[in-house]
C-alpha cells in the first residue's frame, strides 16, 4: 500500500511541477486548472479503474473465469521466465492486493488441501488478471479530458503510472496461475485415488 501511495504521490508532484514550471508559461494554465488536473486526474483514473473492476467482477459470468477455462488463462513457461528475469520474486510481496473488495485474499493460500477452495482461488485469480489488464489500458481514457498540448504535463504521467500499477499485480497473478492449476490438479488426482481405493 505504501509503495502505491509513494508512486502516486511522485506522479502528482511531477504534474504539479510540470504545470507550474512549464504549463503556466507556455499554455497559460491557471493555478486552479493545474490543481484540478493533477488531483482530479488522479482521483478520476482510480474511480474509472474501480468502476471497470466492479463491472467485470459483477456483470461477467463466473463460468468465463473458472478453472475449466484453463486454456484461455494458460501461461506459457517463457512468460513465467520473463517475470523471473524482472525479479518478480523480490517485489511481488510489496504490491497491493485488493482482495478485500471481493472478500477473498489472494496474498496467500489459506486452505491448500481443499480442491473447492483452490477452484475459488483460481476463479478470483482469473478475474484479477482481466481486471488488471483492463485497468492498465483504461488510463488511456484520460486523453479525453486533457488537450493534446497538455499530454506530457497530465495525460502521460496518469496513463503511465496507472499502467505500471495495474501491470504489476497482473504479472503476479499470471506468474501464480500455473502453480494454482498444478495444485488443483494434484488435489483432484489425490481425491480420485482415494475414491478408487475405497
Amino acid at each position: 500500500m505504501i509503495l502505491y501511495i509513494v508512486v502516486i504521490a511522485l506522479a502528482d508532484i511531477y504534474m504539479l511541477l510540470a504545470g507550474y514550471l512549464f504549463g503556466r508559461a507556455s499554455h497559460n494554465m491557471s493555478h486552479l486548472y493545474i490543481f484540478l488536473a493533477t488531483f482530479g486526474g488522479t482521483i478520476g483514473v482510480i474511480a474509472w479503474d474501480g468502476l471497470w473492476a466492479f463491472i467485470i467482477r459483477r456483470a461477467f459470468p463466473e463460468k468465463w473465469f473458472s478453472h475449466e477455462r484453463e486454456g484461455f488463462f494458460k501461461v506459457p513457461k517463457l512468460e513465467c521466465k520473463f517475470y523471473e528475469k524482472i525479479g518478480i520474486k523480490k517485489w511481488k510481496d510489496h504490491v497491493l492486493e485488493l482482495g478485500m473488495f471481493t472478500a477473498f485474499d489472494k496474498k496467500s493460500i489459506s486452505d491448500p488441501d481443499n480442491p473447492i477452495y483452490m477452484e475459488r482461488f483460481i476463479l478470483e485469480n482469473n478475474y484479477g488478471e482481466i481486471i488488471h489488464l483492463e485497468n492498465a489500458l483504461a488510463g488511456v481514457f484520460m486523453l479525453l479530458f486533457f488537450p493534446a498540448s497538455h499530454f506530457w504535463y497530465f495525460s502521460f504521467p496518469i496513463i503511465f503510472v496507472n499502467a505500471v500499477l495495474s501491470l504489476a499485480p497482473y504479472a503476479i497473478l499470471r506468474y501464480n496461475t500455473p502453480r494454482l492449476q498444478r495444485r488443483r490438479l494434484i488435489l483432484v488426482e489425490k481425491a480420485a485415488r482415494k475414491a478408487a481405493a475405497e
